[in-house]
């Protein structure tokens, strides 16, 4: 078997691009394949598993252009299954981008249901409860602007015959399998729920296509493809449509709409009292100043550790996060006293379990006290209250100059931006519209 070390060397990877498993069974597989003329390859779960080493569904888990293989980002390639029993890997485009959460508009407000005892809106960490709990306020009838809906179906199914069109050419899809995390229907449209309680900046436009292309094609009613991503309170929805119904990269965004089950207390009032009573402490030693520009990642990957410790491996191949990115926002949310790590093997600590498990409010100003405690973004956020807007990267850079980081200045511009995002996320939590349905 040829050696991690000399498939480095075949393929010319540098030294300093970490590699994973996924990474190291794909460059066996290319040892062995190689595109055609039109620009792709076929290839069996059977093959795949003997020249990877890997188990095929691994290997083809690609729900993120973060979690795609080194070479398939080297090459501008993608994977798509065509039966239980092959894959085809060629060059086409398969992933389709989130819209910035600020373009959602107001965040809305659906009480939930008093007399349901058995699911606490308050302690959603898992992508089913998330589910149940956006179908019983009636969110999902809200957004997608309909009667009351009904679970039909859900699960591990056949895509069915399906003709698809690529940019490397035309092919048909038997029988592969799909999953389906709900299925809800009304007397006018049957809405497919992809639910995630991850975020990343992108999807596998897949994971919708396969069960909009089974259900459009036997349905007389409209089938409408809907994410569901959940973190820390908020349920982030969106509805797609396919221009063309043979082609996954003619992916549309129809709609996008945030909602929670829980008001917002959280004012510039609130920002202002903690500013006077949270008291600023000296910055943790020998952990680095975060670089770390999603606020909300930081927050979720702490979610993500709420039932079980987790390694680094396991944080970067399931969470959509580069290796690098593992690094940065695992150190992040360290930085804060969220997390610690044992041997590769990220846990909360005992203040971040205790945060976690705090509702939506608490948690928030708990986290706002976090930063609070740190020099720069105490002084940036007061800055923030007295010009009616967060400073701009330029007065960020001034101020952490002046809070003797010891930090190079390259590093000081690189770190600002983060300052700059998780002041933004502060920002926006205390002044964004919340409408009551």
């Amino acid at each position: 078997m040829t050696s991690e070390a000399e498939l480095r060397t075949l393929f010319g990877v540098k030294s300093s691009q970490t590699l994973g498993r996924n990474d190291y069974g794909w460059l066996r597989v290319f040892r062995h394949k190689q595109l055609n003329d039109a620009g792709f390859f076929r290839i069996t779960a059977a093959e795949l598993k003997e020249l990877s080493l890997r188990e095929p569904r691994l290997m083809a888990k690609h729900d993120s252009t973060a979690a795609r293989p080194w070479i398939f980002k080297e090459l501008g390639l993608n994977i798509i299954p065509l039966s239980r029993f092959e894959y085809l890997v060629g060059k086409f485009d398969l992933f389709a981008k989130f819209p910035e959460p600020e373009t959602l508009g107001p965040v809305r407000y659906m009480p939930f249901p008093d007399d349901i005892e058995s699911l606490n809106p308050d302690d959603i960490t898992s992508e089913a409860a998330a589910l149940n709990a956006s179908a019983l306020s009636h969110i999902l009838d809200d957004f997608l602007e309909t009667s009351t809906l009904q679970a039909t179906v859900a699960g591990r199914m056949s895509t069915g015959s399906i003709d698809v069109r690529l940019a490397c050419g035309d092919f048909q899809v038997s029988k592969a399998q799909m999953e389906i995390d709900a299925g809800l229907e009304s007397a006018d449209v049957l809405g497919l729920i992809e639910a995630k309680n991850h975020l990343s900046d992108d999807f596998n436009i897949r994971q919708l296509y396969f069960p909009f292309r089974r259900f459009s094609q036997s349905l007389s009613k409209p089938v409408a493809p809907v994410y569901q991503v959940y973190s820390n309170g908020i349920f982030h929805l969106y509805r797609f449509d396919f221009d063309d119904v043979l082609r996954p990269e003619s992916i549309r965004l129809v709609k996008s709409a945030r909602y929670t089950l829980t008001p917002s207390s959280i004012t510039l009032d609130v920002i202002d009292k903690l500013l006077k009573t949270v008291p600023i402490m000296a910055e943790p030693e020998a952990i680095p100043f975060p670089q770390a520009d999603s606020f909300a990642r930081v927050i979720n990957l702490c979610e993500q550790l709420q039932d079980s410790e987790l390694s680094v491996e396991a944080i970067t191949e399931n969470y959509d996060f580069t290796s690098r990115q593992t690094n940065y926002y695992t150190g992040a949310a360290k930085y804060l006293g969220l997390v610690n790590d044992t041997n590769r093997m990220w846990s909360l600590t005992d203040f971040g379990a205790k945060v976690m498990a705090s509702e939506r409010n608490d948690r928030n100003v708990a986290l706002i006290k976090a930063l609070l405690r740190h020099e720069v973004f105490h002084v940036v956020l007061a800055r923030a209250l007295e010009r009616g807007e967060v400073p701009d990267r330029a007065t960020i850079v001034s101020i952490m100059e002046a809070s003797n980081l010891e930090l190079s200045a390259s590093t000081v511009t690189r770190r600002a931006g983060t300052v700059l995002s998780w002041m933004q996320w502060v920002w926006s939590l205390a002044t964004t519209e919340e409408l009551k349905l």
